[in-house]
């Protein structure tokens, strides 16, 4: 009988805890981006938004892809400790192409959720379009 009780005590504590997690988004974006040279330099924030629970974001990985599609690089990151950072690609096929046009930005960060006694580790999808050379106001 203390096992039935003991069991419905934890999935009663799992339930609340997923309840939370339900509500768990990502806050990604690009204030600006700019091409110097064969290089692109953006600046993003990154706001992971977990109600009542504390989390911590352990790795953001980032792929860069032109207006059409077509692949610009990569970026990865795990020293990630406030919700602004940087960015840079490099790509010799940059050179004088994206001057004004438009990039979008995929990927995903793995998010370490203060939960039960281990935590639970989740990949949050992460996606936004930019055009190069334009200044956006932070997300707050």
């Amino acid at each position: 009988m203390l096992a039935l009780v003991l069991l419905d005590m934890s999935v009663r504590s799992l339930k609340v805890a997923f309840k939370k997690l339900e509500s768990t988004k990502v806050l990604f974006k690009i204030l600006s981006c700019e091409q110097k040279g064969i290089s692109l330099l953006c600046d993003a924030s990154l706001i992971v938004e977990t109600p009542g629970v504390k989390n911590e974001i352990e790795i953001v990985q980032l792929r860069v892809f032109t207006q059409d599609g077509k692949y610009i690089g990569s970026w990865n990151s795990d020293k990630i400790r406030n919700q602004n950072f940087s960015f840079l690609i490099s790509n010799a096929e940059l050179f004088g192409k994206i001057q004004s046009g438009s990039i979008k930005v995929s990927g995903f960060t793995k998010v370490r959720i203060d939960i039960g006694r281990y935590g639970l580790k989740m990949n949050l999808p992460i996606e936004e379009e930019v055009k190069v050379g334009e200044r956006r106001q932070s997300t707050q």
